[in-house]
């Protein structure tokens, strides 16, 4: 749910860095149907302009509206919205669903959005309750995060991360992905992977195609495929193994497999994949459940572009629709 974050981080980074106040809107609670789920942001400035979705788009500006009283006075807000009223904002979103959002006065410390940190090497698991309104011992926007060992509060002891608790909102870092091998056709994969907002890292034992422009702004790792060992262990979700050399692709194969990677996406056909697997030295067994081979959804076209969508849709459904 971090990738959700990731949108509105650089320009809540760069106003945080000016010192500019701002409003944050999370929905809290939603039943029913919603287009966003409950843990989506938006970030308001003092101006209006908003950052990040809570809706479809069609309660962003009335939002933003109300965060003018936030701004003017410093206090939290709860705002309730019954969507089954389609002619409330006269848009027809056909949304039937309740949602109710808080919506903070951010500045100083601008917690609880600032240890959100959604970026690669940042990351981590983190529980957040912010009252609405429903516990009356304590104000609306108190807040409780908890990421590992470290405990974030607004108002100490006053709130609790029940584990039974619905409105306790569950951020998880994005999936980290490994791609092993630089070749172009890798370029049409990590642009999509980039607009899901996931974690990247190229691999490739050439420098030259690592400094590649298309992968610019992506973490890349030259390594040697004499010594896999050597990349620092990660926590990675999944490895996508496409350097187009079957001894390459031996090499990757050997070492993932004994990584703890639970999904492992092997580019080309069947009889490929046995090659590869043989000069690997495993037999299917050993990978059973963890390789995908051909990797990619079965979706036709052979074009790089229409290749990468059906990986990302192997890849979401698998990583994070599951």
């Amino acid at each position: 749910m971090l990738e959700q974050i990731a949108p509105l981080w650089p320009t809540f980074d760069a106003l945080r860095k000016q010192g500019e106040p701002l409003v944050l809107a999370t929905l809290v609670s939603a039943s029913g149907s919603s287009y966003k789920r409950p843990g989506a942001m938006l970030l308001i400035e003092a101006n209006g302009r908003t950052h990040g979705l809570i809706s479809g788009g069609c309660l962003e500006a009335d939002v933003a509206d109300h965060a003018e009283q936030v701004f003017a006075d410093q206090q939290s807000r709860t705002l309730t919205y019954d969507m089954s009223d389609d002619s409330i904002f006269g848009l027809g979103a056909g949304c039937d669903g309740t949602l109710t959002l808080v919506l903070q006065w951010l500045h100083g410390d601008y917690l609880p959005l600032a240890a959100l940190n959604p970026l690669p090497g940042q990351a981590q698991t983190s529980q957040l309750k912010i009252n609405d309104g429903s516990q009356a011992d304590c104000p609306i926007g108190a807040y409780v995060l908890q990421q590992g060992e470290q405990r974030l509060e607004s108002h100490p002891g006053q709130l609790s991360l029940a584990a039974n608790d619905p409105t306790v909102l569950t951020f998880r870092p994005p999936p980290h992905i490994v791609i092993c091998g630089a070749g172009i056709d890798v370029y049409p994969l990590v642009a999509m992977l980039r607009l899901l907002h996931w974690h990247i890292e190229v691999l490739d034992h050439r420098p030259a195609r690592l400094a590649a422009a298309e992968l610019a702004d992506v973490t890349t790792t030259q390594v040697s495929l004499n010594d896999l060992g050597s990349r620092p262990q990660q926590a990675d979700s999944a490895v996508l193994i496409m350097t187009h050399n079957l001894s390459h692709d031996a090499r990757y194969l050997s070492h993932f497999t004994v990584q703890d990677v639970n999904w492992i996406g092997l580019l080309g056909p069947q009889q490929r994949r046995d090659k590869v697997l043989s000069l690997a030295q495993l037999k299917p067994a050993q990978t059973q459940g963890r390789l995908h081979a051909p990797v990619g959804l079965d979706i036709g076209g052979h074009m790089p572009e229409t290749i990468a969508v059906s990986i990302v849709a192997q890849l979401q459904h698998d990583l994070v629709h599951s």
